[in-house]
């Protein structure tokens, strides 16, 4: 299915169509691939961290069993740390399994941007009147696009824009559609 054809449900009677594009399936399959492998290397060293710290508590529970010392002021220490770190590396088994980045082809039109998923179901927009600016970051070779919107100081709302194919000339699409002139600009 095109990508107009996912996005021309959401657009108002006469709004047109300005430009539109999918996420590349091979950058968002690379990224995927790279979160999953870290995030099971990261559960897979928090389970072992967890194992060794548990086998560490059994062995002082049984050394201070049979003679006390003041190893068993620290075992309870050590299955506290041992619990910790298997919550740690569940957080990181579940976080494997995530595909964090639902929105899958975008659009512009001249009164705002958005974002649909696979199934066309709308995940983010923005208007054009909140455009703030774009900033492109992430990957060395293939940006990421950040539309910034006004009233967002800490920056929490961001329309994100990921795993284009030619994120730059994106960049300039929207700068040069959602440009609105500077009140210094407009009184000179």
């Amino acid at each position: 299915m095109a990508v107009s054809d996912l996005c021309n449900p959401h657009l108002a009677s006469g709004e047109p169509l300005l430009w539109s594009a999918s996420a590349s399936a091979a950058l968002r399959k690379a990224e995927l691939h790279r979160q999953r492998l870290f995030f099971g290397l990261t559960g897979c060293l928090c389970l072992l961290i967890a194992l060794t710290l548990a086998l560490r508590s059994l062995e002082s529970l049984i050394l201070t069993a049979t003679t006390p010392s003041l190893l068993a002021a620290f075992t309870p220490l050590y299955l506290v740390f041992a619990l910790a770190m298997a919550a740690l590396a569940l957080w990181g088994f579940r976080r494997m399994a995530v595909d964090p980045h639902r929105a899958a082809h975008f659009a512009m039109t001249p009164a705002r941007l958005f974002a649909v998923d696979r199934d066309g179901v709308l995940v983010d927009e923005i208007l054009a009147s909140e455009v703030d600016g774009v900033v492109a970051g992430g990957r060395r070779r293939n940006y990421d696009l950040y539309v910034l919107r006004r009233g967002d100081p800490q920056e929490e709302r961001t329309f994100a824009m990921q795993h284009l194919e030619r994120p730059l000339e994106v960049k300039a699409i929207i700068e040069a559609t959602f440009s609105s002139p500077t009140p210094e600009e407009t009184s000179a």
